[in-house]
């Protein structure tokens, strides 16, 4: 009776602790979800007798297919450059012990702390040969005038830049702060056995942090597949037409206050959705993300010894 008393508190606790996420993700995940799906069928100014053929019609404008584009190219760029170079300046961070340690971290989250409106203004700078700091390298490269750089095709690179500089450095300390999590009984237990700081970095850390960087790749996939601030401020207030609709979000965006057609850009919304849900439930089920810490833990002891 009072072990059934001890869970029953145990789990009262558990589901407060959780009221206010699922009130979150209820209200400014779930509803608007459902509040775009009604709004799909309803008439707007572009289909005036409204409809499910609103799916159809987004895909067929003429923007979609260059926001696809672009968006895929970003992505092709964006997100294994974040991946590997997260990881690997988190491994480099924890291998030894050193003073410089806690200056290094603040040189990664200081740029992390710029917000996209920000980051605009300073790729502006950086890039404008007349105000560069970084001139002689620029004129190195035969770059004298602004116009050599701030063009549509050269976009996918300038904002993966922009992109990656604003948020790797925050990855970089997260990733970081997991590995801070392995024991370091299983990691001696390594080096006993005669493992390398190369071996010990992939074949034990790796795993143990596997979790995270799953994480870590479907928010960083998710958050490229919605890019907007930066190619929408540049469009706006730094080369106007530089980046007319030039991503998803964007076009969703002068779909829904352009065009008035509210109904393509939840269409438009939820298309964006989709790969962004399958993606995530296919990496989360697909591996031990739900495995429990101490069953990966004693795998990792078994890989030890037999290294």
């Amino acid at each position: 009776m009072a072990k059934t008393k001890h869970y029953r508190h145990r789990n009262g606790a558990m589901y407060l602790m959780l009221a206010p996420y699922l009130l979150l993700l209820f209200f400014f995940g779930l509803l608007p979800a459902i509040m775009g799906v009604l709004e799909v069928p309803k008439p707007s100014m572009t289909n005036a007798n409204g409809g499910w053929d609103a799916f159809a019609i987004v895909v067929q404008d003429f923007r979609f297919m260059p926001a696809f584009k672009h968006v895929l190219g970003f992505m092709a760029i964006f997100v294994p450059l974040m991946i590997i170079f997260v990881i690997g300046m988190a491994l480099m961070l924890d291998i030894k012990p050193s003073p410089w340690k806690k200056w290094l971290r603040m040189a990664y989250i200081v740029p992390a702390s710029i917000s996209g409106a920000v980051a605009v203004l300073v790729w502006y700078v950086i890039l404008q040969p007349t105000l560069s700091p970084i001139k002689p390298i620029l004129r190195f490269f035969g770059i004298t005038e602004a116009s050599q750089i701030w063009q549509t095709e050269n976009l996918v690179y300038i904002l993966v830049g922009m992109a990656f500089f604003a948020i790797a450095g925050n990855w970089i300390l997260i990733q970081y702060g997991s590995l801070q999590s392995i024991s370091s009984e299983i990691l001696e237990a390594a080096r006993v056995d005669g493992c390398s700081v190369f071996q010990l970095a992939i074949r034990i850390k790796l795993p143990l942090i596997s979790k995270y960087i799953i994480y870590m790749s479907v928010l960083v996939f998710a958050g490229g597949l919605q890019i907007f601030v930066e190619p929408q401020l540049l469009n706006s207030g730094v080369y106007q037409g530089i980046a007319n609709s030039w991503s998803f979000d964007q076009l969703s965006y002068n779909l829904a206050f352009t065009s008035g057609d509210f109904g393509g850009a939840s269409a438009l919304s939820i298309l964006l959705l989709i790969p962004s849900l399958l993606g995530a439930l296919l990496v989360i089920y697909r591996t031990d993300m739900f495995e429990g810490a101490q069953g990966h833990i004693k795998k990792k002891e078994i890989e030890v010894q037999a290294i």
